[in-house]
């Protein structure tokens, strides 16, 4: 995949009231500050402003080695979860989960790292796809 992002997301942590029923747990959120736009393949998407997310689901045991906010898979999980929570009626999950991978490596992730955190949300990760199945 090709990726192109022209500007960093800005984010802030989000109020503890703000609603965000697609995200489960104690996990910190975040807000996106203003519209985000990245084109993947020559294809933009927008991650609009005031959209909340959680950063990267990584279990609390590997939070040593990849904690929550590792650079690398911060604008990518942003974008994953977006994918996930609000676009899944217009991306499948196996391009969302590519496109996870690919924002990683954009962002210099290494290859194998990149593939490991690919992994883990092309097996665990859940979306709006399986409502939309059931």
């Amino acid at each position: 995949m090709d990726v192109w992002i022209p500007r960093p997301l800005k984010t802030a942590r989000a109020p503890s009231d703000a609603p965000s029923p697609w995200l489960s747990g104690r996990a910190t959120r975040w807000i996106v500050l203003e519209d985000w736009l990245v084109c993947i393949d020559g294809v933009q998407y927008c991650v609009p402003a005031g959209y909340i997310f959680n950063g990267s689901s990584i279990p609390w045991w590997l939070w040593w080695l990849f904690p929550p906010s590792y650079a690398p898979a911060w604008e990518a999980s942003c974008l994953h979860d977006w994918f996930y929570s609000h676009f899944h009626h217009r991306v499948s999950k196996v391009f969302a989960d590519a496109a996870f991978r690919a924002v990683m490596l954009f962002h210099g992730a290494k290859p194998w790292v990149a593939d490991a955190f690919h992994a883990a949300v092309s097996r665990f990760g859940r979306g709006g796809w399986q409502a939309d199945a059931a």
